[in-house]
């Protein structure tokens, strides 16, 4: 397998984006959501991304420090580990609970209540006191601190998409036992991928979607995606097979059946079959050998890769973007909201997507620019971050 494995970040870039449209159809076009609804599912579809991430997490995780944990796992290894893991999700996730704890302070000295617009009004949602939810409360605000809220029966909470961050990081804990288990051979530990759709079937069966994000079945959905990613890359394939999956019609046709799965509404045959075209164009794209291809000039060019560059940001600051947005705009001119939601012609949506992708994608790069690469350089200028590790070419891990 190649040490750089850029399609990847391509990859998470789109799955980031596709997941910050998923929210804005309930806060910022909602009234377009049941007529996109109708014509397609991909935004109704929009949370199965987050499992993308968890793939894509378990295999670039065994990708980058399977060889350190392979000569022996000691705490000092494991503690490094961490570090690195802290050193990149830490400081952008509580930046952003900073700043949502200082926009519900300032609501609160100012009496001002939730509000999410209409859909999230019809709901009951309007008028919450600050600190008092429906996101924002002060008795979660300690385990969003510690990156527990997933463990909670209130996950969505503060910066809501920060539940699958706390997923990520009890994954990142059992690391070194996930490696153990699967005896760094995938073939030893063929067992793996049977076990995870035969849990993924009974969490679909038993509450009716895989849309979990809190408590044991949002971990298990998790750790699920994250240890069938570090088992794919445990696969060692012959060039010639490369060769193969490197082809663009296998690609292309993986890309297409995907989109076609989730133009549907899933059942959880269908959900399965999505989460398994996850896993092979996770491991398709990366034992990907043409980088000349069609599919790859279209998909892996420096668009996308600074998509999946910023993709962190992009998955981060579209909740904030969306929680304070709306309600600055609504303080400063509720005539103005209240005209947005009566709108439905195709011109203001097209318009409304315009610049929602324009000012997330601006704020995204200036966090990454700005916030993300210098936190990571001077927290990995510390000691912990000292021990050494394969450095695998795959951005930002």
């Amino acid at each position: 397998m190649q040490g750089q494995l850029p399609l990847l970040t391509a990859i998470r870039g789109f799955a980031a984006f596709f997941v910050a449209l998923f929210h804005a159809r309930l806060v910022l076009f909602p009234q377009w959501k049941e007529e996109i609804a109708s014509t397609s599912q991909l935004l109704e579809n929009g949370y199965l991304w987050v499992d993308i991430f968890f793939i894509l997490s378990g295999f670039v995780m065994m990708h980058v420090y399977r060889d350190s944990f392979q000569q022996g796992c000691t705490m000092a290894k494991w503690r490094h580990f961490m570090w690195l893991r802290f050193s990149r999700i830490y400081p952008l996730f509580l930046t952003t609970l900073l700043l949502l704890l200082g926009w519900e302070t300032t609501k609160h000295i100012y009496g001002i209540g939730f509000y999410g617009g209409e859909l999230l009004n019809s709901w009951g949602l309007a008028g919450i006191p600050a600190f008092q939810g429906p996101f924002n409360t002060s008795d979660t605000l300690f385990a969003n601190l510690f990156l527990l809220q997933s463990l909670t029966n209130q996950s969505l909470s503060w910066n809501f998409p920060g539940w699958s961050l706390s997923v990520e990081w009890l994954c990142y804990m059992l690391f070194p036992i996930i490696l153990a288990l699967l005896s760094f051979n995938a073939k030893r530990s063929s067992w793996l991928p049977f076990l995870v759709f035969l849990l993924l079937y009974g969490l679909i069966s038993t509450t009716g979607t895989i849309d979990l994000t809190s408590g044991i079945p949002a971990f298990l959905r998790g750790l699920c995606g994250f240890s069938l990613g570090a088992w794919l890359c445990l696969i060692r394939i012959p060039q010639n097979m490369k060769h193969l999956i490197s082809n663009d019609i296998v690609l292309f046709t993986l890309a297409i059946s995907l989109v076609v799965l989730l133009h549907h509404q899933l059942e959880t045959g269908q959900i399965l079959s999505v989460y398994l075209l996850f896993a092979l164009l996770v491991f398709c794209g990366a034992n990907h050998t043409q980088n000349t291809s069609l599919f790859m000039r279209l998909f892996d060019n420096k668009l996308t890769q600074y998509l999946g560059d910023i993709s962190y940001s992009v998955y981060l600051w579209h909740s904030v973007l969306l929680l304070i947005g709306v309600e600055v705009i609504h303080q400063i001119a509720p005539d103005f909201t209240s005209w947005w939601y009566q709108q439905h012609s195709i011109g203001a949506f097209t318009l409304a997507l315009a610049l929602y992708t324009a000012v997330l994608l601006a704020i995204s790069t200036a966090s990454y620019h700005l916030l993300e690469k210098p936190a990571l350089r001077q927290l990995r200028s510390w000691p912990l971050a000292k021990l050494t590790v394969r450095q695998a070419k795959v951005r930002h891990h």
